[in-house]
């Protein structure tokens, strides 16, 4: 997957750092099958410019959970990589249709962060790949309704929950090709029960189970059944579409249409703290209003 990611975001990026466990244990504290010889030859040959960092350390203490150590590893890289500037964290599995454009999003906003202003997240959107099935892929299909966001940048590192903090989130029209769940029936159950969200999405064994065997039954004809997929929050995903393709290059090309369910006002009216703020009140007084009742 990295094979696929890291060309994306080379060139417009001006430090790198790749995080891998030292130990080659998963958050969990499992370990897992590792190529060192090929790893570290894909980054030779591919760091022409000499801007990749490969930072190894301890990311799995036992002290700690799958979520616990996913933040804190996602916090030691942030270190490293030092203050300043526009911090972004793509996972390997995240395939930028068009990273100059978000880029140029993040100039617009600040030419260069010192690091002492107030901390925003920029996000992208993903379009999360359920399956590869036997000549194409299965992704969400938001039903012309907003994507599903995730924070990529920041002015100012902070990671509670993943990517996410209590900064305020600037939305982008910037998608990303997310290959979350379209992996080999092994590597997804590795995956399931290893990665951060096993902590608290998929915390018993019987909901990982159930949702795995879910996933196995996937195919291109019966996935138009499948309604609200998302394993935490139903309707985040709220149904699945299918698109011919033989590999996940010639899907992220497909993909290069992907249009933004909202105009360009429509994202400057959302992206504005006030707007934000009101809508945020109105929540509050609803849920006081309901709670009378």
């Amino acid at each position: 997957m990295l094979k696929n990611s890291l060309p994306l975001v080379y060139d417009h990026s001006d430090i790198i750092c790749l995080g891998l466990d030292k130990n080659r244990h998963s958050w969990a504290g499992q370990p897992f099958d590792f190529d060192d010889n090929a790893f570290y030859e894909f980054v030779r040959t591919t760091d022409k410019d000499e801007k990749i960092i490969i930072y190894e350390d301890d990311f799995s203490l036992p002290n700690l959970n799958s979520r616990e150590n996913g933040n804190r590893h996602r916090e030691l890289m942030a270190k490293r990589m030092g203050k300043g500037g526009w911090h972004l964290q793509v996972d390997s599995d995240e395939y930028f249709i068009d990273f100059k454009a978000f880029i140029d999003v993040l100039l617009n906003i600040h030419p260069n962060p010192s690091g002492e202003e107030k901390g925003v997240n920029v996000c992208a959107n993903w379009i999360p790949v359920i399956k590869k099935v036997s000549d194409g892929y299965l992704y969400v299909d938001f039903d012309n309704k907003l994507p599903e966001a995730v924070p990529i940048a920041t002015n100012n590192p902070c990671y509670e929950r993943a990517r996410h903090n209590g900064y305020f989130n600037i939305l982008t029209n910037c998608f990303i090709v997310h290959e979350t769940w379209a992996r080999s029936d092994d590597a997804l159950w590795f995956k399931i029960n290893n990665w951060g969200h096993a902590s608290e999405e998929l915390e018993a064994h019987e909901q990982r189970l159930s949702y795995y065997k879910l996933w196995q039954i996937l195919d291109k004809f019966n996935y138009k059944y499948i309604r609200n997929f998302h394993p935490a929050n139903a309707p985040l995903w709220p149904r699945l579409k299918y698109c011919k393709g033989e590999s996940i290059n010639e899907l992220i090309r497909k993909m290069q249409g992907t249009i933004m369910p909202v105009s360009t006002l429509g994202l400057k009216i959302m992206n504005n703290r006030n707007v934000a703020r009101f809508k945020h009140l109105l929540k509050n007084m609803k849920i006081k209003s309901q709670s009378k009742h």
